[in-house]
C-alpha cells in the first residue's frame, strides 16, 4: 500500500463525519440568513449588481476598489470548479446535481453576503496602506479572543495553500495534459504554471488587484462565448438538457449509486468549492476594497455567487448535458480500468464533449481556459493566505515564505493524483465551513444592525450611505470605521 493509499484510508471516514455536520451547518445557516434579511440576495439584486459596476467615486491610491475586489473574487469563483467541478458533479451525482447547485447558490448567497460584511466591519489597515480583513479578523477583534482568530487563520490557510491552491494546479496540469500529449508533459506543465504563478504573487495584493480587474471579466465572457458556441451546435438537445436536470434532481439515475442523496451531496459540495461561500475565503478579499459601507461588499460579494453558480456552472453543465442524454455521456467518455468502465470527469470530460463536437482543436482551447481559470483562482486564494498569515503576524519575512510555499505546492500538486487532491481539499473545506459559520452566527447581529443602518440612510434620501463604528452595538473591536 502506498503512503497516498494510506492517507486517503485515514482521511476518508473523517471527511464523511465532517461532511455529515457541514451540509447542516451551511444549509441551516443559509435559509436563516436568507429568511432574516428577507431574501436580500434576490430582492436587492438590481442594487447588487448596480453596485458592482458603479463608477468609483472614493479611492485611495494604496488601496484596491470595490470593483478590483469583486473582479480578485470572481476570479477566485471562478475556476477549475466551474469546468472540471460541474463535470465531475454530472457524473458523480447525476444531472440532477447541477439543480441542487443552484439551490445552494441561492442559499449560500445571503451567507457570503453576512460574512463579506463582518470582513469590512472588522478589516484593518497595514503599514503598506492596503486593508485586510476576513474570518480571523473578524473572529478575533468581534469575540475579542485573538486566539480563535489565530486558529481561524491557520485552518483557512491549510485550506487555501493544501485544498483549492493544489486541486486547481492538479486539474489544470490535468487538462493540459490531455491536449498536449507527450512523455514528461505533467511536469513540464507544473513548472510552466509555477513560473506564471511566481511573476504575478511576488508583485503582492495591488498587482493582484489589477491583473484580475484586466483578466477575469474578459475570461469569463470568453468561456461564456465558446461555451455558446458548443451549446448552439447543439441546441436541440437543450430543452431535454435541461429536463434532465430537473428530472433527476428527485429521481437520479440508477448509474448514479445512492440516489438522490448522492444527487444533494454532490450538489452542495461541488456549490461551495465553485463559490465558496461560507468557507470565509473569498471574504479575505472582500476586505481589501476600500469603500464607505460593509453593506456594499455584502451586497456585490452576494452578487458574484450567483454569477459563479447561474450562469457560469449552468453554461458548463449546458455545454456537457446538451450532447445528448446522461447514459450516452455517462458510457461513451471513458476507459476500462481493470474490468471495470471508468468514465471521464473534469476537465478531461468537458474536453471529450467539446472535440466530439466541434473537433479535436476543443481540447486544446479548454486546456488554455483550465490554465487560466486555475491561475487566476490561484491568484486570489494568494490574497486571502497573505491576510491570514498578516493577522497571526504581520512580517515581510513570513510573506516572502508564503509565496514560495504557495509556489512549491501548486508545482508538487499538478504531478499527483486529482482524486487524493480531492479528498484532502473537501476536509479541509468542510472544517473550514463548520468554523467560520460557527462564528458568523457569534456575531450575526453585527450584519442585522449594519444593514438597517444602511436600509435607514436610503431611507433618508443619502444617496451614498457612510459607515461608523458606533452604528452597530458591537463596537470595541472595530478600528477603521471611527
Amino acid at each position: 500500500m502506498t503512503v497516498i493509499e494510506t492517507i486517503s484510508n485515514l482521511v476518508s471516514p473523517i471527511y464523511d463525519v465532517l461532511w455529515a455536520i457541514a451540509f447542516v451547518v451551511l444549509i441551516g445557516s443559509g435559509l436563516y440568513f436568507t429568511f432574516r434579511l428577507k431574501g436580500v440576495q434576490l430582492v436587492r439584486f438590481g442594487r447588487s449588481m448596480r453596485l458592482t459596476f458603479e463608477r468609483e467615486r472614493h479611492k485611495d491610491g494604496r488601496t484596491v476598489s470595490a470593483f478590483q475586489a469583486f473582479c480578485i473574487g470572481m476570479g477566485t469563483r471562478i475556476g477549475v470548479g466551474n469546468i472540471a467541478g460541474v463535470a465531475t458533479a454530472i457524473i458523480t451525482g447525476g444531472p440532477g446535481a447541477i439543480f441542487w447547485m443552484w439551490v445552494f447558490a441561492l442559499v449560500g448567497a445571503a451567507t457570503s453576503f453576512m460574512e463579506s460584511t463582518l470582513s469590512q466591519i472588522y478589516k484593518e489597515r497595514k503599514e503598506d496602506g492596503g486593508f485586510f480583513g476576513g474570518p480571523a479578523y473578524y473572529a478575533s477583534k468581534g469575540t475579542g479572543n485573538r486566539r480563535l482568530g489565530i486558529a481561524v487563520a491557520v485552518v483557512l490557510t491549510l485550506t487555501l495553500g493544501f485544498g483549492f491552491i493544489a486541486v486547481e494546479a492538479s486539474v489544470s496540469a490535468s487538462a493540459l495534459s490531455s491536449a498536449f500529449p507527450f512523455e514528461g508533459n505533467t511536469w513540464v506543465f507544473a513548472i510552466v504554471i509555477a513560473l506564471l504563478a511566481t511573476v504575478l504573487i511576488t508583485g503582492g495584493v495591488r498587482r493582484i488587484a489589477r491583473f484580475s480587474t484586466v483578466i477575469v471579466p474578459l475570461m469569463a465572457v470568453s468561456w461564456i462565448v465558446f461555451a455558446g458556441v458548443l451549446i448552439c451546435l447543439n441546441i436541440g438537445n437543450v430543452p431535454a438538457a435541461f429536463g434532465m436536470i430537473f428530472e433527476q434532481a428527485f429521481a437520479p439515475s440508477s448509474i448514479v449509486g445512492g440516489g438522490i442523496g448522492t444527487a444533494i451531496s454532490i450538489g452542495l459540495q461541488r456549490g461551495i468549492f465553485s463559490n465558496d461561500s461560507g468557507l470565509g475565503t473569498v471574504s479575505n478579499v472582500a476586505a481589501v476594497a476600500d469603500i464607505r459601507h460593509p453593506i456594499k461588499q455584502g451586497f456585490i460579494q452576494s452578487f458574484g455567487v450567483l454569477v459563479d453558480t447561474l450562469l457560469i456552472c449552468t453554461v458548463t453543465a449546458l455545454v456537457i448535458l446538451s450532447y445528448g442524454s446522461f447514459e450516452s455521456i455517462y458510457w461513451g467518455f471513458g476507459d476500462m480500468v481493470d474490468g471495470s468502465w471508468n468514465p471521464h470527469d473534469g476537465s478531461v470530460l468537458v474536453q471529450d464533449v467539446a472535440a466530439a463536437t466541434i473537433g479535436g482543436a476543443a481540447n486544446v482551447i479548454i486546456a488554455l481556459f483550465m490554465l487560466v481559470f486555475s491561475f487566476t483562482s490561484l491568484v486570489g486564494d494568494y490574497v486571502s493566505s497573505e491576510s491570514n498569515l498578516r493577522f497571526i503576524r504581520d512580517d515581510r519575512r513570513i510573506v516572502t515564505f508564503l509565496r514560495i510555499g504557495i509556489i512549491a505546492i501548486a508545482a508538487v500538486s499538478a504531478v499527483l493524483d486529482t482524486e487524493f487532491i480531492d479528498l484532502i481539499c473537501f476536509t479541509f473545506i468542510a472544517v473550514m465551513a463548520i468554523l467560520n459559520v460557527a462564528i458568523i452566527m457569534r456575531l450575526r447581529n453585527d450584519v442585522f444592525e449594519a444593514y438597517d443602518d444602511y436600509n435607514g440612510q436610503l431611507m433618508e434620501g443619502v444617496e451614498e450611505p457612510e459607515f461608523r463604528s458606533d452604528s452597530i452595538t458591537n463596537s470595541s473591536g472595530v478600528t477603521e470605521w471611527r
